[in-house]
């Protein structure tokens, strides 16, 4: 029996990567992912995981990481996985390091977003590149969303090309079929209480600076001033990162008509209830929820930064925006409500484009395709990795 683990810095990865783990189980593997705790925790052992707790943090924190350094150490002691998989920055960075130390067979990671790219300033961008490389001195294999990314890690030298490749990212587009759904528009807005007339600019994401949502609420404020149709919908909840957002940013954002949700489950269905779906990130791997709202037939407007601009390329799936630039992004979201038409040709677009770009059979071959040719003690080749 092969036995795999995931360490992760969210449970939010075991509903996230179910398309890749689901097929593995049916083959017999042992899955096992290494989180905090959460309440996805609970689902995902009944479908089959196991589950061990790990104390890490997003943010920073010295009692915590050593903690959570020392539990990834006993548990890859322990249990004698065959193959360790890392997600995330930080939790990549200390569960590649812990996995070669403690002589796990293979090692890989995905990146989903990396902490610095070229145009970062260049003590900075060194910086990350070092602890980048240190991280991946141990990996077997690196997956990267993006090919900037991708590019970026070969650059910098952080490893060699042919360890890392890109799978992209990917979507259960028979979830994310507008066709299905199209009935349930104006359902969706009388139960969130959203006016026929209304245009609605769509975002969801963790509630956290880096996302943009600063940018984003000033963005819709003064979009609401010039146009008072207009109507921001933000699904997402809070985090224990330090730059989460406060409550007195989320009570101005609401005072100026932004509509938060928290957390949700009906992705889908608000995709379907909006008109253009927007995100103003300040780096991204390749965001999920872009891809989902091209999917759904809906125009884009993202930050003109890695990941985001592999997905929008203007002006065929919408517009994209300097980065942190909240008039930019006020008037872009200004320009697609004064022109459903255009919106309405570009969403057409997005739609089709998604059926062949975003199908996420596509990452999971790639990535379970890997793992084969790792444990037969073989070095996977992709064209153009």
């Amino acid at each position: 029996m092969i036995r795999l683990a995931h360490v992760c810095s969210s449970d939010l990865a075991i509903p996230a990567l179910a398309p890749f783990w689901r097929p593995l189980l049916d083959r017999g593997w042992e899955v096992t992912f290494i989180t905090p705790d959460g309440p996805h925790v609970e689902p995902g052992r009944e479908a089959g995981l196991r589950w061990l707790p790990l104390a890490l943090q997003r943010r920073i924190h010295v009692a915590s990481d050593i903690a959570g350094t020392v539990q990834l150490a006993s548990y890859f002691l322990r249990d004698r996985y065959d193959i360790v998989h890392t997600h995330n920055i930080k939790a990549g960075h200390l569960g590649r390091v812990v996995a070669a130390l403690t002589r796990v067979p293979i090692v890989v990671h995905t990146i989903h977003g990396m902490a610095y790219s070229m145009q970062t300033p260049p003590f900075k961008r060194a910086a990350h590149a070092v602890l980048e490389k240190i991280a991946c001195l141990g990996c077997d294999m690196v997956f990267s969303q993006s090919r900037e990314d991708r590019d970026t890690c070969v650059r910098t030298r952080v490893i060699d090309p042919e360890r890392v490749v890109v799978i992209g990212n990917g979507i259960d587009l028979s979830r994310f079929d507008p066709e299905k759904l199209v009935q349930r528009r104006d359902d969706v807005r009388r139960e969130l209480g959203i006016g026929p007339d209304e245009i609605v600019f769509f975002s969801a994401g963790r509630l956290i600076v880096e996302k943009g949502f600063c940018e984003l609420f000033d963005a819709a404020a003064l979009v609401r001033r010039q146009n008072p149709r207009a109507r921001l919908v933000v699904a997402g909840g809070g985090d224990d990162r330090a730059d989460s957002l406060d409550e007195a940013t989320l009570e101005r954002a609401r005072k100026e008509g932004v509509l938060l949700l928290g957390r949700r489950t009906d992705m889908p269905e608000l995709y379907a209830a909006c008109d253009v779906v927007v995100l103003a990130s300040w780096h991204e791997g390749m965001p999920r929820v872009l891809i989902e709202g091209a999917a759904m037939g809906k125009p884009l407007i993202a930050t003109d930064v890695p990941g985001c601009r592999e997905v929008v390329e203007q002006p065929a799936n919408g517009l994209l925006v300097p980065l942190r630039d909240p008039e930019a992004l006020a008037q872009a979201m200004l320009e697609l409500a004064a022109d459903p038409v255009r919106c309405r040709r570009i969403g057409d677009h997005n739609a089709a484009q998604a059926r062949s770009r975003y199908a996420i059979e596509r990452c999971v071959g790639m990535v379970n395709h890997a793992y084969d040719r790792l444990l037969a003690g073989e070095v996977p080749a992709y064209e153009g990795a």
